[in-house]
């Protein structure tokens, strides 16, 4: 659980537009990350509190893992797809 005000890193795959793999956030993640995550629910477990990176990082790492699968279903994710989801209503 992510408290209010905690810094955040993006684990996933870098979206162009919309977050950097790696990207730490402070007081909230950007809209268009946020509406991406809200549409895709499997994408919150990609953004991590700092003081969980190490194990997330680790997961990630280790094959048929929610963390690896959710991060490849992620980078299938269409560029198109993401422009609709971050950008359309």
């Amino acid at each position: 659980m992510i408290k209010k005000n905690e810094k955040v890193m993006y684990m996933g795959p870098t979206i162009r537009g919309v977050a950097k793999s790696g990207a730490v956030f402070s007081g909230g993640i950007p809209q268009k990350l946020k509406k991406l995550a809200e549409k895709k629910p499997i994408m919150k477990s990609l953004i991590v509190p700092i003081s969980e990176i190490v194990q997330a990082k680790k997961d990630m790492d280790t094959e048929g893992t929610v963390a690896a699968v959710v991060y490849s279903r992620i980078a299938a994710l269409s560029e198109e797809e993401i422009r609709e989801i971050t950008e359309g209503e």
